[in-house]
C-alpha cells in the first residue's frame, strides 16, 4: 500500500510540472510577453549585464517611454528589455500560476492516499 502512495504522489507531481506552465524557463516566458532577447557579446554589453541585479526587474526612464530590464546571467548571458505593454503582459501570465512552493504547501498539508491515521 504504500509504494501505491508513493506512486500516485509521482504521478501528481509529473501531471503537475508538465500542466503547471510555471514551470516553463522564466526567459522563455519573458519572450512569449514581449521582451527581447540581448545576449551580452560585447564588452559593453557584458558591463551592462553585469551592472544590473540578477533575476529582477529594473525600471529605466528611456527618451520618455518606460523600460524594464530583467539581467539573467546564468540561463542565457542575457538581459531581457521591455516595455510597459511587455511587462504587463508577463505579470497577466504569471498571475494564475502555481509556484512550487505553493505546490510543495499543498502537498504538505494534504494527507496522500493510504497515509490517513499515521
Amino acid at each position: 500500500m504504500r509504494r501505491s502512495s508513493y506512486s500516485m504522489v509521482a504521478i501528481a507531481l509529473v501531471t503537475a510540472s508538465c500542466a503547471n506552465p510555471a514551470a516553463a524557463p522564466t526567459g522563455d516566458l519573458l519572450v512569449e510577453a514581449g521582451f527581447v532577447e540581448r545576449k551580452a557579446d560585447s564588452p559593453e554589453r557584458v558591463a551592462a549585464l553585469h551592472a544590473l541585479p540578477p533575476h529582477e526587474f529594473v525600471l529605466r526612464d528611456s527618451n520618455g517611454s518606460v523600460k524594464y530590464m530583467y539581467a539573467d546571467p546564468i540561463a542565457c548571458n542575457c538581459i531581457y528589455v521591455g516595455g510597459q505593454r511587455a511587462y504587463d503582459q508577463y505579470r497577466r501570465s504569471m498571475a494564475g500560476r502555481v509556484g512550487n512552493d505553493q505546490l510543495r504547501a499543498i502537498l504538505s498539508t494534504a494527507p496522500l492516499p493510504g497515509e490517513a491515521g499515521l
